[in-house]
């Protein structure tokens, strides 16, 4: 008290200097998740050039069994794309389309890169003891999950970053001294719910697995049931011109069976694949390409082509024991398209996704709030460290998310 009323200048001169330094600090809290977001960015600049597709699947029908085969289809232009012939990815996969387009593709348009399917190839890499704790952290930047969660985690930062500001430099300011309250939350009622929280998470993540699981079971068991048709139908009928012929026609009319139904569960630009590889498997004259066509145009395909494909198991010449249980199998395959019907037009209740949403939400812009004590013991120079609830707020809010964006995927795994 006696050093300010004999140095009332240098007081005022340190009151500037010390408003001046809380000016910069703070500017530099608010800068730093743009900061980071801009970096990831720029690295994804860097190297990215136009878009190239990846390839499509060419599903060909023989006679007597059915082949896979995989073509790429690239743009007729003059753009130079990188050339991952070479670089040991698997066709059509996630790592593929990052090194055809020199960027990771995310969202909906990283969809159709993540149908994994394993080879050898895969599982030795999958094993591999070198990831280590770095590779993982380095990952994080070029996450697409982590990237769908951009917009959450910029609320919460901002949340936790005008927290800090509040109570850290505008209610200690002289002006405001005793008149503006700290913004503060008791951590108790944060840890009798975040068991609840956590159950909802949880369980969410269980049903959206569960109905993956399902469905890959399902289109198992077409797989299987479909190579079964062929198998016995091409053992069984008699190897003259008209038994191979009957064999060739129902071979395709699974083909086509299978392929429908890939279709009524594919997003609409799917459209286009389906009438050409149709147009390639069925040839443009004949009567087969005429009746697959109504087939191809009926409200239903996917019945339509059940139906065609029951009329071709019956030409085949041979006896009715053997044709019943032939058609076994076509009963089978008809119970598991209904039950890929069911999953694609039954998501996880909505009312539980919403609430679990919601929840989810209030719960992680109030917590930057409970954690502000735990980085704060009430003095001048705790401010620093209450720079460190930022991150922390962020860090927690991407793994939370995250579990709930992880779960998204999977519900909705088409």
């Amino acid at each position: 008290h006696n050093y300010k009323n004999r140095h009332p200048t240098n007081i005022t001169h340190a009151s500037a200097a010390m408003a001046h330094f809380n000016l910069k600090r703070t500017i530099l809290i608010l800068l730093i998740p743009s900061c980071a977001l801009a970096f990831t960015q720029q690295l994804e600049r860097r190297h990215q050039k136009p878009f190239c597709n990846t390839g499509t699947i060419r599903i060909k029908a023989g006679t007597g069994s059915s082949t896979i085969s995989f073509s790429s289809n690239l743009p007729d232009n003059d753009v130079e794309t990188p050339d991952t012939s070479n670089t040991g990815y698997r066709p059509g996969s996630l790592m593929a389309a990052t090194a055809q387009q020199g960027r990771v593709p995310y969202g909906e348009s990283s969809r159709k890169y993540r149908r994994t399917e394993f080879s050898y190839d895969d599982w030795v890499d999958h094993r591999n003891s070198d990831k280590n704790i770095v590779t993982n952290v380095k990952g994080m930047f070029f996450s697409g999950i982590i990237r769908q969660l951009g917009e959450d985690i910029k609320v919460i930062t901002l949340v936790a970053a005008s927290l800090v500001l509040w109570n850290d430099f505008i209610v200690p300011n002289d002006l405001f001294s005793g008149y503006l309250p700290r913004i503060v939350l008791p951590p108790l009622p944060f840890q009798l719910s975040s068991p609840a929280l956590g159950l909802l998470l949880v369980f969410k993540t269980n049903a959206s697995y569960g109905r993956w699981l399902e469905a890959r079971n399902s289109w198992a068991k077409i797989v299987s049931q479909s190579r079964n048709i062929i198998r016995m139908s091409s053992t069984f009928a008699p190897q003259t011109i008209e038994g191979k012929e009957s064999i060739e026609e129902l071979t395709k009319a699974i083909w086509l069976l299978c392929r429908s139904l890939m279709n009524e569960l594919s997003d609409p630009g799917d459209e286009d694949d389906f009438h050409k590889e149709v147009s390639e498997v069925f040839q443009m004259n004949g009567s087969s390409y005429m009746r697959h066509r109504d087939i191809v145009t009926s409200g239903d395909r996917t019945m339509s082509a059940l139906a065609q494909a029951t009329i071709a198991l019956d030409n085949v010449p041979i006896d009715e024991k053997r044709r019943v249980e032939i058609d076994k199998s076509l009963v089978l395959i008809g119970d598991c398209i209904s039950v890929c019907e069911k999953i694609y037009t039954s998501p996880v209740p909505l009312v539980y996704t919403r609430h679990t949403g919601r929840f989810l939400s209030l719960w992680m812009i109030l917590l930057p709030a409970a954690m502000y004590d735990t980085f704060s013991n009430g003095s001048v120079a705790s401010s620093f460290q209450c720079l460190a609830l930022i991150p922390t707020a962020s860090i927690v809010g991407i793994f939370l998310f995250g579990i709930d964006e992880l779960a998204i995927q999977l519900v909705s795994f088409l």
